[in-house]
């Protein structure tokens, strides 16, 4: 535009300075303001846009957010040492790299210490069957011993019983009729050697018995009279006394054999409950064994790892002596819970990476994402969004991202974990904007503007209000119409 000026300048010039009439010269300028005008016109309505500046356009934005990340296998089962607190020598494992299926081995631990832990288990739960066999005889034993010994002083309590009732209700009644017959008895003797006596005196004054004979019967008298005597002595002892101490010992010996017993009953009820305690103890005891020797078992099991799932075995790293990182072989030892070999299920890859806080809002879960990776360029993948994070974190130049989770909708037995994934995830779609580039935007305490030029001055700043964005371009929502010129990064 500027080489268009000094040529009409010199129409102009030569016009004024002809010496046709003054009618000629403004003709002559007419022309060239028409030509003039054509020009300019013509100037601003090129399409293309120059070196510095850019046409605002108005059309659809794709946002494409760019992303590298690192391939993973979607599940990957880890497999080591499951026996709690025991270290474990590794005597196999399965070649790094290859690909297993289900139920394959991957490692076998030494099963010594535990195989030992079995037999001794074994030895003493066979120790244990001897014993519960013979705490078992031992309770039959005692049983019947308890139950005769029981039978026999119920037996004797029960005799001790009837023969105290035999005693008051028999043999005592009958011995007291006993001793008043004799002395009823007694007491008749005496009565009747009385009256002999006095019926032989008056005969002994008149001579006709002789004194003999009435000593006699007076020696008679006097033993009925003794007799009698004896007899109600006897009686009186055997009412008063003999009787009573004799029904008392009785009822003595009766209550010795209850209270006997009683107490028989107790210690045997004791003395069984003892022996069914050793018996319920020695199941314990064999129960505990076997449950040792179920372990020991188990464990011994534990120590041949096979996979629960296909995949690609990979051996985890441990600390040598010397400090170093290096990977797990045959030969060392580690305890339980340590993780020996992973195993990346290949059948199913995700890409996990992080995106920078400001093309967060051109992601949800679902959009379609174009994928290469280093080790394959020649290969077009493509995958799913799967998951945004919901929190961020700083990066080394205090930048913010979040990560990211893509699936791949395609696999490969020679994809591997750890290779590197270029992504590009393609965004929600602006529609019918107006956009302009990022680098036209300019900002400043009052906020956004952009120079604005025109064919016939110099750029003018305008203020402007901005929607959303992708990588090179930004929509402009006030402040600027399709058609215009801004100018791209600094004005002088």
């Amino acid at each position: 535009m500027s080489a268009v000026f000094p040529f009409v300048r010199g129409i102009l010039r030569r016009a004024v300075d002809s010496p046709r009439p003054r009618r000629g010269v403004i003709a002559v300028a007419a022309v060239s303001g028409l030509v003039l005008v054509g020009l300019a016109a013509s100037f601003l309505k090129s399409s293309g846009d120059r070196k510095g500046e850019f046409v605002v356009r108005r059309g659809d934005l794709d946002p494409s957010v760019p992303l590298v990340g690192t391939l993973s296998a979607a599940r990957s089962d880890s497999y080591g040492a499951v026996v709690p607190g025991v270290e474990l020598k590794i005597l196999w494992l399965v070649e790094e790299g290859k690909v297993v299926a289900a139920a394959e081995r991957l490692i076998q631990f030494d099963p010594a210490p535990f195989v030992k832990e079995r037999e001794v288990a074994r030895a003493r739960s066979r120790e244990l069957v001897n014993e519960g066999e013979q705490a078992r005889l031992a309770l039959d034993a005692l049983r019947l011993k308890s139950k005769v010994e029981v039978l026999e002083a119920r037996t004797s309590a029960s005799t001790s019983e009837r023969d105290l009732s035999a005693l008051v209700n028999t043999r005592a009644p009958l011995s007291a009729r006993e001793s008043e017959h004799e002395l009823e008895l007694r007491k008749r003797q005496l009565d009747e050697a009385q009256e002999k006596l006095a019926g032989l005196e008056p005969f002994v004054e008149k001579g006709f018995i002789s004194q003999e004979e009435f000593r006699a019967a007076r020696s008679r008298r006097d033993q009925a009279a003794a007799d009698l005597e004896l007899a109600r002595a006897r009686h009186a002892a055997l009412v008063q006394q003999t009787t009573p101490d004799l029904i008392r010992r009785k009822l003595d010996e009766t209550e010795q054999e209850k209270a006997g017993l009683e107490i028989l009953e107790k210690r045997s009820h004791v003395s069984v409950a003892a022996a069914e305690a050793a018996v319920r103890l020695a199941a314990i005891r064999l129960e505990e064994s076997n449950r040792q020797i179920a372990e020991a078992e188990r464990r011994i099991a534990w120590c041949t790892v096979t996979a629960r799932s296909s995949g690609l075995a990979v051996h985890s790293e441990l600390f040598d002596r010397a400090g170093d990182r290096r990977k797990i072989r045959v030969g060392d030892s580690v305890w339980g819970g340590t993780t020996v070999v992973m195993l990346p299920d290949l059948s199913r890859m995700v890409i996990h990476g992080r995106v920078p806080e400001p093309e967060m809002h051109h992601l949800a879960a679902g959009q379609p994402v174009r994928v290469t990776l280093d080790a394959f360029p020649e290969r077009k993948l493509s995958g799913v969004l799967r998951f945004i994070g919901s929190v961020g974190a700083s990066e080394k130049n205090e930048s913010r991202s979040f990560p990211v989770t893509i699936s791949l909708e395609e696999t490969d037995s020679s994809f591997r974990p750890g290779m590197v994934a270029r992504c590009s995830i393609r965004g929600r779609r602006i529609s019918d904007a107006v956009f302009i580039p990022v680098e036209a935007v300019s900002t400043d305490e009052d906020g956004t503007f952009a120079w604005v030029t025109s064919g016939l001055g110099s750029p003018r700043p305008r203020r402007i209000a901005l929607g959303r964005s992708t990588a090179q371009y930004v929509e402009v929502r006030q402040g600027l119409r399709e058609g215009e010129r801004v100018r791209i990064g600094e004005v002088d």
